[in-house]
């Protein structure tokens, strides 16, 4: 892909990059490993083993998917059998022993066996073992596999299997048809007649009486009391049997696997057989047979790296992994899908689907395939020793001999147009062809007898090689080449050029050199890695990668300066590396290793743990899940600061922002975030005393009152009330209150939550009554027609409603405690007045009034009633004898208002009135005994 538009498809990319693990832990092995599989153990139904050449994997989803496990060294696993789902024993063809006392996960050397060639090992009980070997050799453990003992066997035949029925009773089966049985924990042997001498190499037992033995030629036999006697089956093939073994829930079903894809099936305790199809041209040898516990599912193991699946006990078959024996060398894909792969003996490889599957086009000699370049998908050399070029113009399907024409060892190669091709070798030799290899120009001086591992160029003009011994070679035209300064001994192994100036080499000892100016001046780049690192692969002037000795791949991010390391989940050696895209990578080595990297989003993040309930100030948030290489746990605060923790499993984190917040986590790569795990927190501070309550605060006695304050969240209301009763809301924002007792009172509310508690906010209420009844009415009862005056003694914040029936009206004064009243006709009528206040009305006072003309009629005329002077200046005296005989005096001036007004005392004989207006005046004395009006003028 052109460097530009690598440019554009990364720029997302980018914005992730800013953590310093950066990859989710996601390399896939494909096509299994190269390496022939002997033994298959499950511990349960989702976790086993499967071991045997320099190799031991393990599952624990059922056979899903398997990871290599790291161990002691070993030449090969024969055998593995388990006590219980943690302690297990693993037995090396040689004698070497390991265990684990952690279900498989890490296992340490036991020591080794006396020398010999050993075949199969099993648990007699826990402390217990026995393991069989050449030359009738039986050992047996009394300590987990500590110490050994040798029994003796009674024969010289290679012994090659155990079966266990319990931990009396166990079976051996070997060479010339040898079937040894103990009934004493394996201390005294017996050897059984089986009618055969032909090697037998496994044997399984369904009860203590029936059990069967494979071997050579086919052959099965079978015994139905306990080895007494054993009887040949009719196999229906003449291959070599390598395992058998019996269903855990039907005894009837037996499965058999051997050499050259052998599997068989019996459905009727070995009546008869049935063959599976491993599928066309497949020949595979099949070593080894397990069922997992209490199930139908049976895995069986084999040659490079092979390993099937049954779920019906052996009638079909399904593969999970198959490899192919070669060391992978080279490797070059020109998108996620589409590559190509080569190693050792011309193997060569292409996948158009990310190495799901590969198909083999190898070079037409066994040529170790040492450099390789491809321009497209089609069009591409590879090279090797002697001078030897390889050129295909249809992905390997056919391949053109085109040699350089030297002895020396092709180890890299560079296109820079499909006809023009540069090629390194070994003791310095460089050679370009401009017509696809047909001649080749080598008459190149190269000042330099290094090996040099590969080339490149960055126009027609400039180029660099680099290879052993730190030696760096830079050319302007290509004739010749000079030496540049070396910034390091060790070797240097691969190249790669980001852009149209730059370029990194690595090499051994963790090497890494960058040049940012064609390659003329070079800087080493410091990183705490010492590994060997043998190829380099860059997606674009960032994104790169490098691999290496015993599995080790690391990554940058930032063109090289920095790199971190990966977890590759392999200890193989890896030689070649090639970036499909932004987000898929290929790395190939030893044992068929190929490595296939796919970046998606980590998955799993646990539940957050911490406080729900939380104060203004700081918390502490935490989730199970440790940091792991590869991915980077990203917190995220609402309503707060992160003060401490990021990037960590526990944060610390100061709230300042109260109410409904959140706290959020997840894993982030580069690739982006994975699954979000959410807390939501609610943030309180100490309530505050500020508040103020709201309702009424004048209230009528017996009457229910709502009374409220600003509501806050998780906090508890404690309310108190004098004079009342609290209906409901107790402990809420919101009461309803029923008033018991009249006067001044007052209600109050505390605030609490976990923060604390405010102090008593204080509320005043007058509790109110409905009025008293009002004191007698004043006023005339025998009245003419004409206006008389009633009233009552006035009490505060009291109305007074007055009615008086049809005999006349109110003429002022309504809602007050004196009203003027008109009489308009005769007749007995009645005055009430009704208290009023805001709690209802109280009890009415009435009084009764007659109207008669003849009651109005003037009386007789006081003789000695005086009033002097009149005309006056604005004062004048009343007087008479009789002037206590009147209750009051009032002066209405000319428009009918009363202005003025005194009461009468009784003995009194005089009144006085001054200060009065200019005008006609009407003094009006009033009694029980009627009305006297006088008039006086004012001058």
């Amino acid at each position: 892909m052109p460097l530009a538009m690598r440019k554009l498809f990364c720029f997302f990319l980018l914005l992730f990059l800013s953590g310093n693990s950066l990859f989710a832990q996601s390399w896939e092995r494909m096509q299994s490993w190269g390496l022939d599989l002997h033994a298959i153990h499950w511990i349960n139904s989702e976790t086993g083993i499967a071991a045997g050449e320099n190799l031991l994997i393990r599952t624990q989803d059922g056979g899903i998917t398997w990871e290599e496990i790291q161990t002691p060294d070993f030449n090969r696993i024969q055998a593995i059998d388990f006590w219980d789902e943690n302690q297990g024993i693993a037995l090396g063809n040689q004698g070497t022993l390991i265990k684990t006392n952690d279900g498989g996960k890490s296992w340490e050397a036991l020591g080794n066996l006396v020398p010999s060639t050993y075949y199969d090992l099993k648990f007699i009980s826990e402390n217990s073992l026995l393991t069989v070997a050449e030359g009738g050799k039986i050992l047996h453990s009394k300590d987990q596999g500590g110490n050994w003992t040798q029994i003796s066997s009674g024969i010289t035949n290679d012994l090659r299997s155990i079966s266990v029925l319990n931990e009396q009773l166990i079976y051996i089966a070997g060479d010339n048809g040898s079937i040894l049985k103990s009934e004493d924990k394996g201390t005294s042997w017996e050897k059984l007649s089986t009618g055969t001498s032909t090697h037998l190499n496994s044997l399984a037992f369904s009860s203590e009486e029936i059990g069967y033995a494979v071997g050579a030629n086919g052959i099965i036999i079978k015994t139905e009391d306990g080895g007494e006697n054993w009887a040949a089956l009719n196999s229906t093939v003449n291959s070599e049997l390598t395992s058998i073994a019996i269903s855990p829930i039907n005894p009837a079903l037996v499965t058999v696997v051997g050499r050259e894809a052998v599997a068989l099936r019996s459905t009727n305790s070995g009546s008869s057989f049935g063959k599976a199809n491993l599928g066309n041209g497949n020949s595979r040898d099949v070593y080894g047979l397990n069922f997992s516990p209490n199930q139908n599912v049976v895995f069986a193991v084999g040659k490079d790296g092979y390993l099937i699946r049954s779920n019906n006990a052996g009638s079909t078959w399904s593969t999970l992994l198959a490899g192919i024996r070669s060391n992978f060398r080279e490797a070059e894909f020109k998108s996620d899908a589409r590559g190509f792969i080569g190693g050792e003996k011309g193997s060569f490889y292409i996948t158009t689907n990310g190495a799901r599957t590969v198909v083999n086009r190898s070079l037409p000699v066994e040529m170790d395939i040492k450099g390789m370049d491809f321009w497209n998908t089609s069009f591409g050399y590879a090279a090797g020793a002697n001078g030897q070029i390889f050129r295909t113009g249809n992905a390997g399907s056919a391949w053109v001999s085109v040699p350089a024409q030297t002895p020396e060892t092709i180890t890299g190669m560079y296109l820079f147009a499909p006809s023009v091709l540069y090629v390194t070798g070994t003791n310095g030799y460089i050679a370009r062809s401009f017509d696809s290899g047909g001649t080749w120009d080598s008459d190149i001086v190269t000042n330099t007898n290094e090996n040099l591992d590969d080339v490149t160029y960055y126009d027609f003009q400039v180029g660099f090689a680099m290879g052993d011994n730190g030696q760096i070679s830079w050319t302007n035209g290509g004739n010749t080449w000079e030496n540049l300064p070396k910034l390091t001994e060790s070797n240097l192994n691969a190249l790669a050029k980001l852009d149209s100036n730059t370029a990194v080499i690595v090499g051994n000892k963790g090497a890494i050199l960058k040049s940012e100016d064609k390659a003329q001046t070079w800087k080493a780049i410091n990183t705490p890695f010492d590994t060997d690192l043998l190829d380099v692969d860059f997606w674009n002037e960032f994104l790169g990668m490098a691999v290496g000795k015993g599995g080790h791949i690391i990554l940058t991010k930032d063109g090289g300066e920095n790199w971190f390391k990966l977890n590759s989940g392999t200890t193989r050696d890896l030689y070649g590396v090639s970036m499909g895209n932004s987000l898929v990578a290929f790395t190939v080595g030893d044992d068929g290793t190929i490595l296939k990297y796919d970046c998606v989003p980590p998955s799993g993040i646990s539940e957050i743990s911490g406080n729900e309930n939380v104060c203004l100030g700081e918390s502490t948030y935490s989730i199970i899940d440790d940091s792991s290489e590869g991915s980077q746990i990203v917190w995220r605060v609402d309503g707060g600061e992160i003060i401490s923790g990021q990037g960590t499993n526990s944060i610390q984190i100061n709230w300042t922002k109260e109410g409904r917040q959140g706290v959020f986590v997840s894993r982030q790569n580069f690739c982006g975030n994975g699954e979000t795990s959410a807390l939501e927190v609610l943030v309180s501070k100490i309530p505050s005393s500020d508040l103020e309550i709201d309702g009424q605060g004048s209230v009528c006695i017996d009457q229910q009152s709502t009374y409220t304050i600003e509501s806050e969240m998780a906090t508890d209301y404690t309310w108190s009330v004098e004079g009342g009763e609290i209906i409901s809301g107790q402990g809420t924002a919101e009461i309803e209150v029923l008033w018991a007792e009249k006067g001044e009172t007052s209600l109050s509310v505390i605030l609490a939550n976990s923060c604390g508690q405010s102090s008593e906010i204080v509320m005043p209420v007058l509790v109110n009554a409905p009025p008293m009844q009002p004191s007698p009415i004043i006023g005339e009862a025998q009245v003419g027609i004409g206006e008389y005056f009633y009233e009552v003694e006035e009490v505060s914040e009291v109305d007074y409603q007055w009615e008086i029936g049809e005999g006349g009206r109110i003429i002022s004064g309504q809602g007050n405690s004196k009203i003027q009243v008109e009489w308009l006709v005769e007749g007995d009528f009645s005055i009430s007045v009704t208290p009023q206040n805001q709690c209802n009305d109280g009890e009415s006072r009435e009084i009764a009034v007659n109207v008669n003309i003849i009651t109005g009629l003037e009386p007789a005329a006081d003789i000695n009633l005086k009033i002097f002077p009149n005309p006056s200046q604005g004062s004048i005296t009343i007087s008479s004898e009789n002037l206590s005989h009147y209750q009051e005096i009032n002066l209405v001036n000319a428009l009918g208002q009363e202005v003025m007004q005194k009461t009468i005392l009784e003995g009194q004989r005089e009144v006085n009135f001054t200060e009065m207006p200019k005008g006609l005046w009407m003094v009006v004395l009033k009694g029980k005994k009627g009305i006297q009006i006088r008039k006086v003028i004012v001058k």
